[in-house]
């Protein structure tokens, strides 16, 4: 017999799953070291920051490659092996002395970090919770933001006092810090601990041996409502997240000073991480879907206010809106990719490389949106004409989305599609 705790197990793997989110934030911090890693090496920036620009094409190899590995290799080993690389990898670049070997360290970072971050919080979280899962993933998802925002706040000093050398030693340690000491406790789902998730039915089937319910990748990726959903995020990504490299100097351009429109920026990274927690309360109350147009809606006002600024302060009723706003659309980029494939295939055992495989294709929106806003600033001298394009995207992104939910809902259920593979260990 199960014992029946007073606090259920997926609590305890929520927060091992926040300190892995949190690695994630070391993305944000990047951009303290441009100045002066470019200025040490002599470098131009953009070339300097071309290693960030690697960094996020890698995602699309990665996810689909641990997505697959993960059943295989178990969801200790793939935190072990990335978050050591990851972490490694910082730490070496407190050495380097040519552009090269930040390239070289932008592709390993590119391919372990999302395998020790996003990848498995996702899937520990997907199995883990069958009720409420929405304010779980917030919760998880915004701790890029919480260690964003405390490694603000010192690293810029520690930059200028002790050098940036240190400061890359200290994101290694970070990295390692999160991931490697948590790995005992990591469990991909609850069945291994002969548990069941929190809120699955009294007296469903539990045990070492269970393989979670769900469709089987092959069925997923075989049916039009998978690459529906891939094309719903492609779209979403490419307008809303696509668009933040240039929003700083599309505010200037504006008329709002670069110390305002930096201001901006970090109103609106703060604003993120009440967004996601928000979104997923809002995911279990309303459901997935309604959430995600909920989001989707957010991310149009958000491009809409943006082409309606022309000098006004932040703190005005039009600026307040417009961070808030955008800071709820931002936040569908982590939030939703998860539980749509969730929601539209279950928790099952191929979650991890369908999940990956959307994720994946969802970056590739997040690759193509910059240079499309980048080109229309260079055609027509502002970014307004994209932002109006990037309105009718956000509208394909939600059409798309309840198009591709009511095709999944038409699929053939977990029993008659799951393939009978075994489990990994952990």
């Amino acid at each position: 017999m199960l014992i029946k705790e007073k606090i259920h197990r997926a609590w305890l793997l929520l927060a091992f799953c926040c300190l892995l989110v949190a690695t994630m934030g070391t993305t944000t911090l990047l951009s303290f070291f441009t100045l002066p890693v470019s200025t040490t090496l002599e470098v131009p920036r953009a070339a300097f920051t071309l290693y960030t620009s690697i960094m996020s094409l890698m995602v699309i190899v990665s996810m689909p490659f641990w997505g697959r590995m993960l059943p295989q290799i178990g969801i200790r080993a793939m935190v072990a092996i990335s978050g050591a690389g990851a972490g490694l990898s910082y730490i070496a670049m407190s050495y380097f002395t040519s552009l090269w070997q930040f390239y070289v360290a932008g592709i390993i970072i590119g391919f372990t970090l999302p395998a020790c971050s996003f990848l498995p919080a996702s899937v520990i979280i997907t199995n883990w919770f069958e009720q409420r899962r929405g304010m779980p993933m917030g919760v998880a998802m915004a701790f890029t933001g919480v260690y964003a925002a405390i490694g603000s706040t010192f690293l810029p000093s520690m930059i200028i006092e002790a050098g940036w050398q240190p400061a890359y030693k200290l994101l290694g340690a970070v990295i390692l810090a999160l991931t490697l000491p948590v790995l005992p406790f990591l469990y991909s789902h609850p069945s291994k601990l002969g548990l069941q998730p929190y809120g699955a039915k009294e007296g469903a089937p539990s045990g070492p041996t269970d393989t979670p319910a769900g469709i089987s990748a092959r069925a997923v990726y075989r049916s039009p409502a998978f690459w529906l959903v891939c094309m719903a995020l492609f779209f979403g990504h490419a307008s809303i997240i696509g668009f933040i490299q240039h929003a700083p100097a599309h505010l200037t351009s504006k008329g709002i000073s670069p110390v305002e429109a930096g201001t901006f920026m970090g109103l609106c990274m703060l604003s993120l991480i009440g967004a996601k927690v928000t979104l997923g309360w809002l995911n279990d109350r309303i459901g997935t879907v309604n959430a995600n147009l909920v989001c989707l809606f957010f991310g149009a006002i958000a491009l809409l206010l943006f082409t309606r600024m022309s000098g006004q302060a932040v703190f005005s009723t039009i600026g307040v809106t417009l961070f808030i706003a955008y800071a709820f659309g931002y936040a569908y980029n982590s939030i939703f990719p998860p539980l749509l494939i969730s929601r539209m295939f279950g928790a099952t055992k191929d979650f991890a490389s369908i999940y990956g495989v959307a994720y994946a294709l969802a970056c590739v929106g997040v690759a193509i949106g910059p240079p499309l806003f980048g080109t229309s600033y260079d055609l027509t001298g502002s970014y307004d004409t994209m932002l109006l394009i990037g309105l009718g995207f956000v509208a394909i992104s939600a059409a798309l989305t309840v198009l591709a939910i009511r095709l999944s809902d038409r699929m053939p259920n977990a029993s008659q599609t799951t393939d009978a593979i075994a489990p990994s260990n952990c």
